[in-house]
Order: structure tokens, then C-alpha cells, then sequence
């Protein structure tokens, strides 16, 4: 039953992006594997190891959001086996082998590092029971290497715990018992949820986030004769002065703890964050800001109101006057390599907007977007950020890009600084309109106008981020006056 062809590619669904492959044992190619391997049991089983893929560039870890199949399920070509969430989509796991699932190596919702296996598929249904004896093996190994991994192996953690003992008759670690003597919390009265019984910091903080724990009386102390560790931990500890905590009835009402909630990060702000503090260290930063009259936009945006037809967005004139300004100065238009240390002049005006997610930020890209018009730009840019929340663009849409738009004028920000993107060398920070008193005649904004002739007019600021290596503030200012001239005669634009 089980299809042993050479074969890689994406097809395309509306909603996800899948992933499609049939592949030989250690196949690779452009950074996507599916590994096959074939086990010998006693019995000479065959069986197919599914491993969890890289689906972009920026990808390290995954996370099986759900599992579409069933142990047992008969497996087609074709068929979905699982979402996937990447660093910047949910992506379907279609699999193109046959074969019955056997067993699942990793749980949904627990993230994993790229090339971890996740799944069995067997080619006999009698085999399944077997294969799942394997599975308990893989399981194993797993777990042995995700414990020698941890900062805070188990080793490390009975070796430190210590103190009085709790609900469970285990002891508390030193921080949990400074805690629990911080704030005169019986132990016996605090939820453990530590290995053999043990009290951890974090059952402390949740007993004073739900109130449910005791008060020593003020003659008891937590441990007569504290252990070592416990004992040193109290030696270094300074004085701390804090409110007392009532009585609690049992309610978290009762309580005045201070309370929080940790939120783990998404997979998308890891990668967020480690690639901006990346920009930040070793991408030379160059910072250039010109002032834009809003006026003709505004009025052209009326007239097209007033006839009855929907107008661009100001965002979508920004968009074309962005991709206008890179084709007359071209040297901006470009890209950083960093093995060759040398720019890279691009060819095709690729715009990255960002879209704000519940997950972080997305980029997805308005394609040539010098050789659209405004109304094609709106369209697009409507459908990529709906799709864009809704974690459903395609790879494609979003990874590339050789140039950056950064709008926050929705949200009232009149003017900011964004973060470079790399490869990319520039990103655009853009602000919101704001009434001012300016010269007409004065196509220079920003100078000193003669205040007999000063008028009202809307005005937008803008920032460029470009890097110094490859596009210096010369260059950048040549491409912000040009950028402002689009924007001034938003008739060029049409």
C-alpha cells in the first residue's frame, strides 16, 4: 500500500498552506524534511516516521495545534494529518504516503524543535500494536533528552529542595519558604504541585492570586531549624518590608497579594524579538524624518466620496507613493547580504506592510507594487491582512519583501522610529496627520515660514530606518523628498 516515490511540493488550499511530501530515508531539499525510517522489529515491520518539517526559513520550532487523524485511521494520499503553527501561519501536514496511523509521538499544543518525529504510520493495521511498542521507545528517548536539555534538570531541583512541608508531605524550595515567611503562609495549607509533594515558588504566588491559604499565628515560624540551603538562602536575603496579607476566608476577594499572569510568548514574538535584537546589534541604523501636506490626498479622497464611489485608504497612497519613490531612487531598493557583505540592488519593488496579530506583528507583501494601481493595492492589502489574522497566508506572501511600511497613524502615534528588517535595508515609520500652520509656498515644511503667509494644513511625518551600509542618509533623503512629492501630487499617483 505504502508509496516509496521521490517527490516534493506545495499545494495550495484556501484557508492553510500544505505541506506534501513523499520521500526517501534522510531526503532534504531547500531546508523542508520528512524523514522515513524504516524499523525492524522482530517482525520486520514497515513503517513510515514522520518528522515535524521547516516550513520557513525562520522556523526552529513548531507546535501541533490539532491532530486530524486517529490511531488506527487509515491514511491516504492527500490526507491532512495535522495544523501545524509555524512562527508566522498555521500550515496543513498533508501527506502523500498510505498507511494506517500507529501511534503519535508528541501531544497537540506542546512545541517542539524542527526534525523532531511525531508521528507512525504502519502499512499493515496488524502491525499497529507493534509499531506503538517502538513508539514507547521514541517516547522515551525523547523525554530523556528534553530532561538533559533542561536549564533546571531534576537533579538540580532535589538538590536544592528543602524546608517545611506542605500539603503533599514533600518539602519547600528555599524561595518558596522566603515567600511563604514573607508573607506568614502556613505550608500545609498551600497546593503542591512539585516533584515527590514539593512546594514551588510559583504554588506560593498562586495561593496569594486565589487567596486560598492560611495565616501562622504570629508565635509559629515556618521551620524551627531550616536546612542549609534554606539557611544560606536567608543569610543573603535582605531586609524586606511588605503590607500585611489578611486572613483569607477562602476567596481570592480576601486577598490584597499583589497578582499576575504569565503569559508565554508565541512562537512568532520569539522570533520577533530575536531577530530585531539582532537588527538592533549589528545592523547600523540610520534615522531620516520629512514632513508631508496631507491636503490634495484629503481632497482627492472627498471628491471620489462625493461621486459616490469607495476612496483608497491613505495607507494605500502611502503604499504607491512608497514604491514610486523606490523606482526613482533605486538605490534604495535593495536588500543586505551578509556572508557577502555587500548590497544586493533589487529588481522588483516588493512592499512589506505590517499587520498587527494577536500573535505579533506579519509582514505580507504587496507584490510589484510600483506597477499597481491604487484600487488593485487596496483590494490586496484588504485580503492579505484579513488572511494575515487569521494566520492563513501562504509563504510566499510573506517572506521576502525588499522594502518595509510601518503605519501607526490609526492608532494617533504622530511620529516613531521602526526597526530594520533584515536582509531588508529600509523600513518606513509612519505617522498619523496633524493640523498645523504652514507656508503653501513653502515646499520645505520644515523651514521658517514667513507668518503672513502661514494656512492651515494637515501634515504627516515620517520616518525612514535605512541601513548605513548600503543606503546612507543621503540616499535616504533623496528618497524621502521624492517619496514626499508622490504624496503631494497624489495625482501622479493615478
Amino acid at each position: 500500500m505504502m508509496r516509496r516515490t521521490s517527490m516534493w511540493m506545495l499545494s495550495r488550499s484556501r484557508s492553510h498552506i500544505s505541506l506534501s511530501a513523499r520521500i526517501p530515508k534522510q531526503n532534504v531539499l531547500g531546508g523542508l524534511a520528512l524523514g522515513r525510517r524504516w524499523f525492524a522489529s522482530l517482525d520486520d515491520i514497515p513503517s513510515i516516521e514522520l518528522s515535524l518539517p521547516a516550513l520557513s526559513p525562520t522556523m526552529e520550532t513548531g507546535t501541533i495545534n490539532q491532530w486530524k487523524k486517529k490511531v488506527g485511521d487509515l491514511v491516504e494520499a492527500g490526507d491532512v494529518v495535522a495544523d501545524i503553527q509555524t512562527d508566522k501561519a498555521t500550515v496543513d501536514f498533508e501527506c502523500q504516503d498510505e498507511g494506517y496511523v500507529a501511534a503519535f509521538l508528541i501531544g497537540e499544543g506542546e512545541e517542539y524543535p524542527v526534525g523532531t518525529p511525531v508521528a507512525i504510520l504502519v502499512e499493515n493495521k496488524e502491525d499497529i500494536e507493534k509499531a506503538q511498542e517502538i513508539a514507547k521507545t521514541l517516547k522515551a528517548d525523547a523525554t530523556a533528552t528534553s530532561a538533559s536539555d533542561s536549564p533546571t534538570s531534576a537533579p538540580a531541583a532535589a538538590s536544592e529542595s528543602a524546608g517545611v512541608s506542605g500539603q503533599g508531605g514533600g518539602s519547600a524550595l528555599p524561595s518558596a519558604a522566603i515567600l511563604m515567611e514573607r508573607h506568614r503562609i502556613d505550608p500545609t495549607s498551600v497546593k503542591a504541585s512539585g516533584p515527590k509533594g514539593n512546594i514551588l515558588k510559583g504554588d506560593v504566588l498562586k495561593a496569594l492570586e486565589s487567596g486560598n491559604f492560611k495565616i501562622l499565628p504570629e508565635s509559629k515560624s515556618l521551620d524551627a531549624t531550616p536546612t542549609q540551603p534554606q539557611a544560606q538562602a536567608q543569610a543573603v536575603k535582605p531586609e524586606v518590608k511588605s503590607a500585611a496579607v489578611p486572613a483569607s476566608s477562602g476567596s481570592g476577594s480576601d486577598t490584597k497579594g499583589r497578582g499576575y499572569t504569565d503569559i508565554p510568548l508565541t512562537n512568532m514574538r520569539k522570533v520577533i524579538a530575536s531577530r530585531l535584537t539582532e537588527s538592533k546589534q549589528n545592523v547600523p541604523h540610520a534615522m531620516t524624518t520629512i514632513t508631508c501636506s496631507l491636503n490634495n490626498i484629503l481632497a482627492l479622497r472627498k471628491g471620489i466620496k462625493d461621486q459616490g464611489n469607495k476612496p483608497p485608504s491613505l495607507n494605500d497612497f502611502v503604499i504607491k507613493a512608497a514604491a514610486l519613490a523606490l523606482t526613482s531612487v533605486p538605490e534604495a531598493n535593495c536588500t543586505w547580504d551578509d556572508k557577502k557583505q555587500s548590497s544586493v540592488l533589487q529588481s522588483n519593488v516588493d512592499i512589506s506592510v505590517a499587520v498587527a496579530t494577536p500573535d505579533g506583528l506579519i509582514t505580507p507583501i504587496i507584490k510589484s507594487a510600483d506597477h499597481k494601481r491604487l484600487g488593485q493595492i487596496s483590494t490586496t492589502m484588504k485580503d492579505l491582512a484579513v488572511r494575515a489574522k487569521d494566520k492563513k497566508l501562504l509563504p510566499e506572501e510573506f517572506m521576502g519583501g525588499s522594502f518595509t511600511i510601518s503605519n501607526l497613524g490609526m492608532f494617533g502615534i504622530s511620529q516613531f522610529v521602526a526597526v530594520i528588517n533584515p536582509p531588508q535595508a529600509c523600513i518606513l515609520a509612519v505617522g498619523g496627520g496633524e493640523d498645523k500652520m504652514v507656508d503653501p509656498n513653502v515646499l520645505d515644511l520644515d523651514s521658517m515660514p514667513n507668518p503672513a503667509d502661514l494656512s492651515k494644513a494637515t501634515v504627516m511625518s515620517v520616518t525612514l530606518s535605512s541601513d548605513e551600509r548600503c543606503v546612507d542618509q543621503a540616499i535616504g533623503s533623496r528618497l524621502l523628498q521624492s517619496f514626499r512629492g508622490y504624496m503631494e501630487n497624489p495625482m501622479s499617483m493615478l
